[in-house]
């Protein structure tokens, strides 16, 4: 159980992942030359990159529903400000975590790294849900590795470190409410209408691949899905995240509903009449 297992390879034999990384380019290149703000353009790049890889966990059996993920946030990010692309990245990791999609039992090296990436959250955002949030994935990946004592362990002390950080005041209830009540309740409205097309979307009958070959039922993908929404839940009621961090994960939703009710069948068509 050595050596980091979650970080996915970007092979540029395939199309998807050339495509990924020329946009990537041009889109940090076009931000820059009509902004004249470098870091801005980067942050932006940044957060396309993220908002493709994510909907690449929560859809890995379609490559265009990131593509149009990653349009959706680009048609507002020029309007927001201040992405935490370290909590995108975070969610990223969690998923592969609990959905094994990189086709390896985590190593000691994951955990590691997921835990620092944790910690520096708790801190930078001085909000102890990211340690509750954590505790639930470690459970959610108990139950994944065939109840794995180790994960369930460190579930249990997750949980009690969170218990803990009661005490000091790092956990807050009803930010999204109290900031702006009515967008507030268009984000809780959204959060309902798109959780419930993200779950009910994922075909049981569709062939999903590890990246190691493997077969991977539609069931592991779920309950990372299952995860996504429940710290989305989580973090309007009791984290205060900029509206462009909220976007990105808004967009990862309408970018997979959208593609798999509507644009699927389309390009099904049009593959098949080829």
């Amino acid at each position: 159980m050595l050596g980091f297992s979650l970080g996915r390879k970007i092979d540029f034999t395939y199309q998807t992942n050339r495509w990924l990384a020329i946009l990537t380019v041009i889109i940090f290149g076009g931000f820059w030359f009509f902004s004249g703000n470098p870091g801005k353009s980067l942050l932006i790049a940044g957060g396309f990159f993220l908002c493709w890889a994510l909907a690449r966990e929560i859809d890995p059996a379609n490559d265009l529903s990131a593509f149009l993920a990653g349009v959706v946030f680009l048609l507002g990010a020029p309007f927001l400000e201040g992405i935490e692309l370290g909590v995108i990245f975070w969610m990223v990791l969690l998923i592969r975590l609990i959905s094994k999609i990189c086709g390896k039992t985590p190593s000691y090296i994951d955990l590691l790294v997921i835990t620092a990436v944790t910690i520096f959250l708790v801190f930078s955002q001085s909000n102890s849900v990211y340690i509750l949030l954590f505790g639930f994935a470690l459970g959610f990946s108990y139950f994944r590795y065939g109840k794995n004592p180790f994960l369930g362990k460190y579930a249990l002390f997750s949980l009690g470190i969170f218990l803990g950080s009661l005490f000091f005041g790092l956990f807050s209830p009803g930010y999204i409410l109290s900031l702006n009540p009515g967008i507030g309740f268009l984000m809780i409205l959204a959060l309902t209408i798109l959780g419930g097309g993200l779950v009910w979307i994922l075909d049981d009958r569709e062939r999903l691949y590890d990246d190691q070959g493997i077969s991977l039922k539609p069931e592991w993908i779920r309950l990372g899905q299952v995860f996504y929404l429940l710290s989305l839940w989580f973090f309007l009621f009791f984290e205060n995240l900029s509206y462009a961090t909220y976007f990105i994960f808004y967009s990862v939703m309408v970018g997979v509903v959208f593609f798999s009710l509507i644009l699927k069948r389309f390009f099904s068509k049009l593959l098949g009449a080829n």
